[in-house]
C-alpha cells in the first residue's frame, strides 16, 4: 500500500541509522551510521526521484527528524498513560524508548550539522 513520503523515508531513517534498537539503555550506543543514510538516499532516490516533488526532495532529511520525534512522542505518550498502546515488558520501558528515540533526534540533528 502507498504510504506518505515523510513518513515511508522518516520510519527508515528512524529503523536503520542507528546500530542499536529502540530498546538499548545505553544511549552511547546510539550512533547515525552515515553510510546508511547515504544508501538510502540513494536507494530511495535511484527509484522514486522522478515521482518526488521539488518540496519533497528538500525535505527528504527532515523526514527523518520529523518520524523520531514523534516516535518518541509516542511512547512517552503511552509510558504517561499506563503502557496502552504499545504496552510494556518492564516498567518505565516505554519512557527508555521515548529517551531513546530523543538520544537518536539529538544525534541525527548534529549529523545534519556535519
Amino acid at each position: 500500500m502507498p504510504g506518505y513520503f515523510i513518513s515511508d523515508v522518516g520510519d527508515m531513517m528512524r529503523t536503520y541509522l542507528s546500530p542499536v534498537s529502540e530498546e538499548e539503555k545505553d544511549f552511547s550506543k546510539i550512533i547515525i551510521r552515515k553510510e546508511y543514510y547515504e544508501a538510502i538516499v540513494d536507494g530511495y532516490m535511484s527509484e522514486m526521484q522522478d515521482e518526488l516533488t521539488a518540496f519533497e526532495k528538500k525535505y527528504f532529511f527532515y523526514a527523518g527528524k520529523f518520524s523520531i520525534y514523534m516516535q518518541a512522542l509516542r511512547f512517552l505518550t503511552d509510558y504517561l498513560n499506563d503502557d496502552k498502546y504499545y504496552g510494556s515488558s518492564y516498567p518505565g520501558q516505554n519512557l527508555i524508548r521515548a529517551s531513546n528515540q530523543i538520544a537518536l533526534l539529538q544525534k541525527y540533528m548534529e549529523a545534519e550539522l556535519n
